[in-house]
């Protein structure tokens, strides 16, 4: 399976949960207390940890990875996010379905329009 910007997002989310929070003592690092430390917008932060920021670029990675004191690779790590074999599967039946409904829209659409001149 493909690495992700879901498994980058993961990633860092269980990277910041494993450092300790400055703010409230005994608890992970919060999401708003890494976004300042890496001065960049807490909704960033957010949306890349939930795999829904489009391009994360390469700055705001490494703004990222300096207050979580470790590297950028450590992000791409395959080995950090634990694979659900079910999840997997479950992943892959439901890009099959999406691709096999694509093609038949496709093809449906290609119909209608080779019958008008």
């Amino acid at each position: 399976m493909a690495f992700t910007l879901h498994n980058l997002g993961e990633n860092i989310k269980r990277l910041r949960e494993r450092k300790s929070s400055r703010i409230k003592e005994g608890r992970s690092m919060l999401q708003y207390e890494l976004a300042e430390i890496a001065n960049i917008p807490p909704s960033s932060l957010c949306n890349i940890e939930k795999g829904k920021y489009g391009n994360p670029t390469w700055v705001i990675l490494s703004k990222i990875a300096m207050g979580l004191e470790c590297d950028i690779s450590d992000f791409f790590q395959a080995d950090s996010f634990a694979v659900d074999p079910a999840k997997v599967a479950i992943n892959e039946m439901i890009d099959m379905i999406i691709k096999e409904r694509l093609d038949i829209l496709l093809e449906e659409r290609l119909k209608k329009t080779n019958r008008h001149p």
